[in-house]
């Protein structure tokens, strides 16, 4: 009767230590390929948000210059501050070198190609996502006196 039990406890199907590896193997393959996207796609959405931030923030600044180039002096405003934004140099624009992040230039356009008189706006912010720093630059357009010819 020993000898049967032996026998039975013997045949009884199970798993070995090579297939409990192998399944723990895959399963750490698995997590670490899942925890990997998902911090990827965290940094992603992080470096998104920072870029439309600073998008937003340029579309500000060059709203902001279409209100001032039509009650003041255009010249007057290369010495100002506009929502942080300083004015720099057509052909330097964008500076990466200067420390301010906000930017802005203009530039008188005699006629443009519907023949309307204005300013060529251009704005740049800087940010910095995890890659380093980058910009971002918008362009708007702003007729004199209200687009009247």
């Amino acid at each position: 009767m020993g000898n049967r039990m032996f026998l039975n406890f013997r045949s009884r199907k199970g798993t070995t230590m090579v297939e409990v590896l192998a399944a723990v193997v895959i399963l750490a393959l698995v997590v670490t390929a899942v925890l990997s996207t998902i911090g990827f796609s965290q940094r992603t959405i992080l470096s998104k948000s920072t870029e439309s931030g600073a998008a937003a923030q340029a579309q500000e600044i060059a709203d902001a210059l279409i209100t001032k180039l039509h009650g003041a002096d255009a010249d007057s405003l290369k010495t100002a501050e506009v929502l942080g934004a300083k004015y720099v140099e057509n052909a330097d624009f964008p500076d990466p070198s200067s420390p301010n992040d906000k930017q802005f230039t203009f530039v008188s356009v005699e006629k443009d190609a519907d023949g309307i008189e204005g300013y060529r706006i251009k704005a740049a912010v800087y940010f910095t996502d995890g890659s380093g720093r980058k910009c971002v630059q918008m362009t708007a357009f702003s007729a004199k006196d209200g687009g009247a010819s």
